[in-house]
C-alpha cells in the first residue's frame, strides 16, 4: 500500500510538469546545470518528466528539477506556475513570492491541494536563465510535507544554472 501511495505522488507531481512541444523551436535540458544531490533519506529515482529526480524513502515525498531550453514560446513564470499546477483538485495558494534566484527574477509557491481525494503539497521554484526555463520542486503528501522541506531548501541553496 505505502509503495501504491509513493508512486501515487510522484506521478501526481510529474504531471504539472510535462513539456509541451510548440512549433519553432526545439525543446532540450539544459546543459552544465549544478547541484548537490538531496542527502539520505533522498534517493535518486528515474522519471521520464523530469531532468533528475530524488524521493525519499522515508516518506515518499519528491525533489526534481525540470529545464526546457530552446523553444521559440516565451511563457511567463505565472504561466509556468499554472502548468505545474494544473494536476491539483481544490488548489490553495498557500504562499507566492516574486524574488531574486540564480542573479534572475524567479516566482517561488507553495500550494496544497487534492489528487483522488489525496491531501498533497507543493513547492515550486520557477525561474528564466539564458533561454531556459527552470522548474525547482518538492512535494508529497500534506501532512508529511513539512518535515523534509529543509532538504529543498539546501537543493535550492546549491543549484546553479549555466
Amino acid at each position: 500500500m505505502y509503495k501504491h501511495l509513493r508512486f501515487f505522488i510522484m506521478s501526481f507531481l510529474f504531471a504539472g510538469c510535462v513539456s509541451v512541444q510548440l512549433p519553432g523551436g526545439k525543446i532540450t535540458p539544459a546543459k552544465d546545470v549544478s547541484f548537490e544531490e538531496p542527502s539520505a533519506p533522498f534517493k535518486k529515482i528515474k522519471a521520464i518528466n523530469a531532468d533528475k529526480t530524488w524521493q525519499s524513502e522515508k516518506t515518499g515525498n519528491t525533489i526534481s528539477f525540470l529545464s526546457e531550453c530552446g523553444g521559440t514560446a516565451d511563457p511567463s513564470l505565472q504561466s509556468i506556475e499554472t502548468e505545474s499546477l494544473s494536476a491539483m483538485n481544490n488548489l490553495r495558494i498557500v504562499s507566492t513570492e516574486n524574488l531574486q534566484y540564480n542573479g534572475r527574477e524567479a516566482r517561488q509557491t507553495i500550494s496544497t491541494g487534492e489528487v483522488d481525494g489525496v491531501s498533497v503539497q507543493l513547492a515550486l521554484l520557477i525561474f528564466k536563465k539564458n533561454g531556459c526555463n527552470y522548474t525547482l520542486s518538492y512535494g508529497g503528501l500534506q501532512k508529511q510535507f513539512t518535515p523534509e522541506l529543509r532538504y529543498f531548501e539546501k537543493f535550492k541553496s546549491e543549484f546553479k544554472a549555466p
